[in-house]
């Protein structure tokens, strides 16, 4: 049976901010622009940002999900922060990921048909896509 990452077990930790943000990534790009293609947004959560020793409140969290909702284990992290040039808030965030996945291909996959089953090499999460016809 492949893993599966889940809410309450995996995510809540770091969206309570009980555990480090893992494998943090900078957004290089308008995260304003990014967020937009999430479907759900988490908020009111709290997080543990690399370097600091007490938590950020008031963030917001954007989970990745897989086909069939499932949660990949990483997303983005966002909040506003003053901008003393624009003397404004503006938003920033981080990426981050419980594992930065590695898919090895499953038994019987065709790509050509649409068939991609998998599994990450790492953490063993299901990542199996099925776009066929």
């Amino acid at each position: 049976m492949s893993k599966r990452y889940t809410l309450d077990a995996d995510l809540m930790p770091i969206m309570r901010g009980d555990v480090p943000l893992p494998n943090p990534e900078p957004i290089e790009a308008d995260i304003g622009a990014i967020i937009l293609h999430y479907n759900s947004m988490q908020s009111g959560c709290s997080v543990l940002l690399p370097g600091e020793t007490s938590k950020k409140w008031n963030v917001s969290f954007f989970l990745d999900h897989g086909q069939g909702g499932q949660l990949y284990g990483s997303g983005i992290v966002a909040w506003t922060k003053w901008d003393n040039e624009k003397r404004a808030s503006v938003a920033t965030g981080l990426k981050f990921a419980i594992c930065q996945h590695k898919k090895v291909d499953g038994p019987g996959a065709n790509h050509s048909r649409g068939w991609h089953p998998g599994h990450c090499e790492k953490c063993g999460l299901d990542m199996t896509v099925d776009s066929g016809d």
